[in-house]
């Protein structure tokens, strides 16, 4: 008979599939942005001046509402230049949101 290595034993088997669901974990948090039931969309962090789709509250990051305000112009700009497409445009909108939350974290 043909003698089996360790990884043809079960703990080996179960080890893998726990690894298997833990990589699909990870995937699924890293790219949570893209998934329809994670997606962030018009993120409610609110700026006192106010980009279209956005509102902070009270007590926001002055710094925070500053990149948000300078980021989001831009990507508007781009869009009404047509520079980037009404599809390309919520993702670039998701990007500066989560750049600027980054930079300088929400509350901080």
């Amino acid at each position: 008979m043909h003698a089996h290595s360790r990884l043809d034993r079960w703990p080996a088997r179960v080890g893998a599939l726990v690894l298997a669901v833990l990589i699909l974990i990870l995937m699924a948090w890293i790219g949570r942005n893209d998934l329809p039931g994670f997606a962030l969309g018009n993120v409610n962090l609110g700026l006192a001046g106010g980009v279209e789709g956005v509102t902070a509250p009270r007590d926001a990051n002055p710094e925070l509402a500053a990149c948000l305000e300078q980021r989001l112009t831009v990507v508007d700009k781009m869009r009404s230049d047509g520079i980037v497409s009404d599809a390309q445009y919520e993702t670039f909108r998701n990007r500066a949101i989560a750049f600027c939350e980054a930079e300088h974290p929400p509350g901080g």
